[in-house]
């Protein structure tokens, strides 16, 4: 899927000094579009547009029209920015182009995820309504709750306690842990297919590609750099907000992660990894919502239903539970006592 190169300071100039744009309209704009890409993830132009009507009845803006907002686009698809602006086209072959369809998507989705997980966002919030605060344009970047703070710093002070390490899918091998006893936060590690990985772009597996692939050498390390706490938090956070796993199978994933990097958990880590993750879940402006948290989602459009909702635990959980590393039945506890109907789920 390609995109344009970013042009020269130079011709960006030109180009917004000929689309009669005001300093205040692109200043105003460039919020806009940082705005709407740390609250959505992805919108169509004009959806923004419907966007911007619904903000300025809120809050003080400066006033533009809709052409304004197809001119900027076409100068901010040549620039840098925390997101892309992809025509229909480029996203879908069997549509025709037309620039209020153009699509605002975060980088993260694609350089992280791919094409495939903005499909599946594109479809799934098509019918949730956007979250338009009064703080609308002070977004930038993806929207830190507390919740998530807090779930990540525990995440970081996790100690990979493990004398050995064995391979997520094959129990059956294992080596001598390199790491033992240290935190999260204390050290970086890749794992033996995160390591095939790298080896693979970098043109040193036998039957792969003879010569390194530096943008996809770059893209790797976009995504796995940092301390053990960042590299997987960074995974699992973009998955929640991209709804691309339920949230039973994102928790169990999670488990194996830390365990793959040495961390042996106990009952008691167990469930306040579980009460923290589910808190940051329900308190995320995530992209699968439009920007809304859960909570705040299911005030708006559930007011009406009174009965519980339905967690699934996934096989990883499951499995934990029979190995004897935790008593399922005072996680269920806990999880009926947050709220929730409690379903096992042995087929995720």
């Amino acid at each position: 899927m390609s995109y344009p190169k970013p042009l020269s300071q130079k011709t960006l100039d030109k180009m917004y000094k000929e689309s009669n744009l005001s300093e205040e309209k692109i200043v105003f704009l460039r919020k806009l579009f940082d705005s709407a890409s740390a609250l959505y993830g992805i919108i169509s132009l004009c959806d923004l547009w419907e966007v911007y009507k619904e903000y300025s009845q809120k809050a003080e803006a400066v006033k533009i029209h809709r052409k304004d907002i197809l001119s900027f686009s076409s100068i901010a698809r040549r620039e840098v920015h925390d997101y892309y602006i992809y025509e229909i086209d480029e996203l879908y072959i069997v549509e025709k182009k037309t620039d209020q369809e153009r699509y605002i998507i975060n980088h993260e989705i694609l350089d992280f995820l791919s094409i495939h997980v903005f499909h599946q966002l594109n479809e799934m919030v098509s019918n949730k309504p956007y979250y338009v605060p009064e703080n609308l344009l002070e977004y930038k970047g993806h929207v830190v709750t507390e919740e998530e703070k807090r779930l990540f710093q525990y995440i970081e002070n996790l100690r990979a306690d493990s004398p050995v390490l064995t391979k997520r899918y094959n129990k059956e091998i294992s080596k001598p842990s390199p790491h033992q006893g240290k935190k999260l936060k204390d050290f970086s590690y890749l794992t033996d297919g995160e390591q095939f990985e790298l080896d693979w772009v970098s043109g040193n597996c036998e039957g792969g590609p003879k010569t390194a692939q530096e943008k996809k050498i770059n893209e790797f390390w976009a995504f796995h750099s940092g301390n053990v706490a960042e590299k997987i938090f960074r995974r699992h956070r973009i998955l929640l907000f991209c709804g691309w796993l339920s949230t039973s199978r994102l928790i169990s994933s999670f488990i194996e992660d830390l365990q793959e990097t040495g961390v042996i958990l106990s009952e008691k880590q167990l469930n306040m990894l579980i009460s923290l993750y589910m808190e940051f879940n329900n308190n995320s402006h995530l992209y699968s919502n439009r920007g809304w948290t859960p909570k705040e989602l299911s005030r708006i459009t559930m007011s009406d239903y009174k009965g519980p909702i339905t967690m699934s635990l996934g096989p990883g959980i499951i499995k934990a539970a029979k190995e004897g590393k935790f008593s399922l039945d005072e996680l269920k506890s806990k999880i009926k006592a947050m709220g929730f109907n409690v379903l096992e789920d042995n087929n995720q």
